[in-house]
């Protein structure tokens, strides 16, 4: 019994000795992470030949794909949650595909862009307003390193389904950071002699990397 009796009381000391030197220390899981917005940034474009889509990136300004909004000096937005209201057209660079509007009543924080260029495997969500839907989103991955292809000066290949109304879209990174832009998609010329054959979209799409939209704002 006066063993158990030691036995036990070594055990309660080696406890009260291990817990009275425990030291808390913050993981990165705990520290605060940069705020973002995610989806709820989105926003669908339109201007007199149709519809694009856009990201509210904060004070007001929004970043969409050149093609959208070039020729026009306004163009009006549509929130997530159904607001509309004008937007001035402040610049357009076609060699990139860019371009950045303002508009007053748009939430004062968007989402962040991360000015970096993803790479190849990096898991993706691309947002925007395909066609007549509004508000979706699709997932996959980085297909390509960056590169000049068609024309664009400098695109990411995703394996995104990517289709006439996305343009301009965000494409975000797992924490909700813009990693890219949406600015077209790969199509594929069917073999001649196929009746009533047309040209049919891929599933490859084309992103402008946030590193060059950062870039051409000067925050690089």
């Amino acid at each position: 019994m006066r063993y158990y009796r030691y036995a036990a009381v070594f055990v309660l000391a080696l406890t009260a000795l291990l817990f009275s030197g425990i030291t808390y220390v913050t993981t990165p899981a705990q520290t605060a992470a940069p705020r973002t917005i995610s989806e709820a940034s989105v926003v669908k474009v339109t201007e007199k030949d149709g519809h694009g889509s856009g990201v509210n990136i904060g004070n007001g300004y929004v970043i969409t794909a050149g093609h959208v909004a070039d020729g026009n000096a306004k163009a009006k937005l549509k929130t997530s949650d159904g607001r509309e209201m004008d937007a001035d057209v402040l610049w357009v660079n076609k060699e990139y595909d860019i371009a950045l509007l303002r508009a007053v009543g748009l939430p004062t924080v968007g989402s962040s862009l991360d000015c970096r260029t993803a790479k190849a495997g990096e898991e993706i969500q691309a947002a925007g307003n395909p066609m007549d839907l509004e508000f979706v989103s699709s997932f996959g991955r980085i297909a390509g390193d960056v590169r000049e292809l068609g024309p664009w000066r400098q695109v990411l290949i995703t394996d995104i389904t990517i289709v006439m109304g996305q343009s301009g879209g965000p494409v975000f990174e797992a924490d909700g950071r813009v990693v890219g832009i949406t600015v077209g998609v790969a199509s594929a010329t069917l073999p001649g002699g196929i009746i009533g054959a047309t040209p049919s979209l891929t599933g490859f799409g084309m992103v402008v990397p946030s590193s060059t939209v950062c870039m051409l704002m000067g925050r690089a």
